[in-house]
């Protein structure tokens, strides 16, 4: 996949099927828009590409809300990309952009630098000026402008439309499990290794702090079975989100305790996958109350990571 930043660059593309979108989490029902990218690409003999905006629009057009993203671009990038999309176009999301009326993105976007034949967008699509433009007007000024609009219909799982925002309020909650059912993969996030308090060590749990950008999703407080990435090797730790209660911190902290994993890391990047939460952060009474529930945190984890060999196993065999 070529990535392309900036609507001059754009317009030595020709003959493509565009999908339009923020994509954020790239979820199963973005999955659905993309897949139907693809298709249409091959049967028309032209090429798929995805258009997005970055940063994310609500950064300028609600600056005072800090608003925070499932999948930042370089993510969004490779997971569009697994998706054996050709293309990813990403135009900055400026004032000059988000003062475009509807028809006006269309002419000068779509038309005058992408000259698009066809064009795919979910049925919650929304363009130009305050989002007033909506698939259906899309539908319309393609009919007028001379090129196919295909709108893809919800995806629904458990009786639920998928979307981010339904994902974001999951994760805000700790319920990272069906996060992820509806995201199609776990959710993770990504940071770099920080000198903590040594409150793990102390207990002989040593711990790596993460600092992690203030624009990501954050689980709720609490104990997870996570999988832990470090130069390319996987391992399985417990992750704490939280304030510490038992030693009354004042800082929210991301610590994951490694499995069999003694390197010093410092300053190097880490990726957790949140896969199941053990439990709620609580206080505790005494350092060694909290050392004994680690003790079963950690048994917890291993008697569900043992589950997910055996599930696999089983997969294996049929």
């Amino acid at each position: 996949m070529e990535i392309i930043n900036g609507i001059e660059q754009c317009r030595k593309i020709q003959d493509i099927v565009l999908a339009l979108g923020n994509f954020d989490g790239v979820h199963r029902g973005h999955r659905e828009i993309l897949n139907v990218t693809v298709m249409k690409a091959r049967e028309t003999k032209g090429r798929s590409a995805v258009l997005v905006f970055d940063p994310h629009p609500l950064h300028l057009l609600k600056p005072k809300i800090r608003t925070q993203i499932l999948t930042p671009l370089q993510e969004k990038a490779a997971i569009i990309e697994a998706l054996e999309i050709d293309f990813l176009l990403v135009i900055p999301f400026d004032k000059e952009v988000a003062s475009l009326p509807p028809e006006e993105f269309v002419k000068k976007v779509l038309i005058g630098c992408l000259q698009v034949k066809t064009v795919v967008v979910g049925f919650d699509y929304s363009f130009g000026k305050k989002g007033s433009g909506k698939s259906e007007d899309l539908k319309k000024l393609g009919q007028r402008f001379g090129f196919m609009v295909q709108v893809v219909k919800p995806v629904e799982l458990n009786g639920k439309v998928i979307s981010s925002s339904l994902i974001r309020n999951l994760i805000l909650q700790g319920k990272v499990e069906e996060a992820s059912c509806y995201l199609g993969y776990p959710y993770s996030i990504t940071g770099t290794v920080i000198p903590g308090e040594g409150i793990g060590k102390f207990l002989g749990f040593p711990t790596a702090n993460l600092k992690v950008s203030r624009e990501r999703i954050i689980p709720a407080d609490g104990v997870y079975l996570t999988k832990v990435t470090h130069n390319q090797k996987n391992y399985y730790g417990l992750t704490n989100i939280g304030y510490k209660p038992t030693f009354q911190s004042s800082t929210r902290t991301i610590e994951t305790h490694i499995y069999n994993f003694e390197n010093s890391i410092y300053n190097n990047e880490l990726r957790l996958e949140f896969l199941q939460k053990i439990r709620e952060e609580r206080p505790f009474t005494s350092s060694k109350d909290l050392k004994e529930q680690i003790n079963l945190d950690l048994q917890q984890a291993l008697d569900i990571i043992k589950s997910f060999s055996s599930d696999m196993a089983k997969s294996n065999q049929t």
